[in-house]
């Protein structure tokens, strides 16, 4: 866990009472948003702080955590956002995009089973979710385990057929099983289409 947030934790939650009374719900909306444009442009140091002072309003948000650690994700800051994303479950374990953003962290870290875990939760609250099982296929596919990568795969192309990562990704996993014919197709419809990132 990073001190400096839990600390910053700490002192939102001492004067979270004052604070709320001096400002409206709104204001928490607001700094949400804001927190969300500036992590669209690209802006995710500013995107952190208007972030931050929304939590300082209302530091049980689940929503402004999850947005938390979806701009630590994008600076490659993966203790933050794991942090972030576990504030965001303790208040919301339902959220299947919160699971499947800490499983990508752990993944990054390097912590597989921690990483696994997460997205079976994310699956478990959305299965027909194809950019979840893309994801976990690529968790799948690092640990060298084909065949249920290809499931997981097979099951984004299905769910998602515009996300070209998916049949990127099932392509180089049917090479790997030696389905070479399956993966000249994978080519060929990646080739011929304008996906999604």
């Amino acid at each position: 866990m990073n001190k400096k947030l839990a600390s910053e934790e700490k002192k939102s939650s001492k004067t979270k009472t004052k604070e709320k009374s001096k400002f409206p719900e709104e204001n928490v909306k607001f700094l949400n948003d804001m927190g969300v444009e500036m992590g669209l442009a690209g802006l995710h140091r500013e995107a952190i702080a208007s972030l931050k002072k929304g939590l300082r309003l209302d530091p049980e948000n689940s929503m402004l955590w999850l947005n938390l650690g979806l701009s630590f994700y994008a600076l490659s800051e993966a203790d933050d956002c794991i942090y972030a994303l576990t504030q965001s479950l303790k208040t919301d374990a339902n959220q299947a995009d919160a699971w499947d953003l800490l499983g990508l962290a752990f993944q990054e870290k390097g912590n597989f089973k921690e990483s696994k875990r997460a997205y079976d939760q994310a699956l478990k609250f959305e299965p027909e979710n194809g950019r979840i099982w893309n994801n976990y296929g690529t968790l799948l596919f690092a640990q060298k385990k084909y065949a249920d990568a290809r499931h997981a795969f097979e099951s984004a192309v299905a769910l998602y057929p515009e996300c070209g990562d998916a049949v990127f990704n099932l392509r180089d996993t049917y090479i790997e099983l030696g389905e070479l014919e399956l993966a000249e197709k994978c080519r060929e419809i990646l080739d011929s289409g304008d996906y999604d990132d």
